[in-house]
C-alpha cells in the first residue's frame, strides 16, 4: 500500500520477528512506503531449564526486569502474579515492554523503574537501581542474552539471577525468499533491530540480495550495531532511530526521507 506521505516512493524492508511486524508495518504505510516483510529472527517462548523452579520462587525476589517484549511474555508462560509481592519493584527496556508489563499485572505505579532513552544503560541510571547492595533481582531474558545489566548490578552489590524465557532461532526460508520477494521493487532501505537479525539477514538471502541489502541504507536501533553492520560489509548510511519503539523508528525513517528530499 502506498501513498502521498513521508515516505511515498520508500521501500522498506522489516526484518521485525513475524508476531511483531504489524504496528511497525501499518505505521510505515500510512506514511506511503511500500513494506517488505522479512522476518530475520524467530521468537520461541521457552524457559532456561536452570530456571525451571523460578516460578516457585518468584515471590522471593525484590526487583524483576524486563529486558523485552517477548521477555514478558516467556516469563508470564510460566508464572502466576499472584505470587508476586506487593512490595516488589519492576523494571522495564522498551515502550513496548511497559506496555506488555501492565496487560498482565495491570500498572504498577511507583514500582515500575523505567528510563529514557529506553535501554540497559538508562535503566542502569535510573535512581530505583543506585542502592541495590543485598537485593534479590531476577531479569528476564532471552537464552545467552546480554550480561551488562546484571554485571553492574552485581557489582553494586545485589544478587542477581538471570532467567532466559525465549530463544531467537534462525528462521526457515528458502535461499531465494528474499530474492523472490524484491524482485519487482528494489528495497531503498532495511529495518534491523538487533546485532542477531543483521546476521542472521545475511546468511538468510542469496549472494544478490547481500550485495543489493549491503548497498542500500539501514536504519539501526542503536550506536552499538553500527560496527557490527560495517563487520558485515554493509557500506551504505546508517541511521541510527530515536528509539527502539516503532513509532520512534517510523518517526526516524520519516526524517531521514525528508532529507533525502531536501538534499
Amino acid at each position: 500500500m502506498t501513498g502521498g506521505g513521508r515516505l511515498a516512493g520508500q521501500v522498506v524492508v522489516n526484518t521485525r520477528p513475524a508476531h511483531q511486524q504489524a504496528a511497525l508495518t501499518a505505521l510505515l504505510e500510512a506514511e506511503g512506503a511500500t513494506v517488505l516483510a522479512f522476518p530475520a529472527i524467530e521468537i520461541e517462548l521457552a524457559m532456561d531449564p536452570s530456571a525451571s523452579d523460578l516460578a516457585d520462587r518468584i515471590g522471593d525476589f525484590d526487583v524483576l526486569l524486563f529486558v523485552s517484549r517477548n521477555a514478558v511474555d516467556g516469563a508470564f508462560a510460566s508464572i502466576d502474579p499472584a505470587r508476586f509481592g506487593a512490595r516488589q519493584q519492576f523494571g522495564v527496556i522498551g515502550a513496548a515492554t511497559r506496555d506488555a508489563l501492565v496487560e498482565r499485572i495491570g500498572d504498577p505505579g511507583a514500582r515500575l523503574i523505567a528510563s529514557e532513552p529506553y535501554n540497559s544503560e538508562a535503566l542502569l541510571a535510573a535512581d530505583a537501581l543506585q542502592r541495590v547492595a543485598g537485593k534479590r533481582i531476577v531479569i528476564f531474558r532471552g537464552q545467552a542474552g546480554r550480561n551488562l545489566l546484571g554485571d553492574e548490578l552485581a557489582r553494586r552489590g545485589a544478587e542477581v539471577e538471570y532467567a532466559g524465557v525465549y530463544r531467537r532461532n534462525l528462521p526457515v526460508v528458502a535461499g531465494d525468499a528474499f530474492a523472490r520477494l524484491a524482485a519487482s521493487t528494489l528495497p531503498s532501505v532495511a529495518v534491523l533491530t538487533s546485532g542477531e537479525g543483521m546476521h542472521n539477514l545475511m546468511q538468510l538471502v542469496d549472494a544478490g540480495s547481500r550485495a543489493r541489502l549491503r548497498a542500500i541504507p539501514w536504519l539501526l536501533i542503536s550506536e552499538r550495531m553500527r560496527e557490527s553492520a560495517r563487520e558485515l560489509g554493509h557500506n551504505a548510511p546508517i541511521i541510527i532511530a530515536r528509539s527502539a519503539s516503532d513509532r520512534g523508528i517510523a518517526e526516524s525513517l520519516c526524517a531521514w526521507a525528508e532529507q533525502q528530499n531536501n538534499a
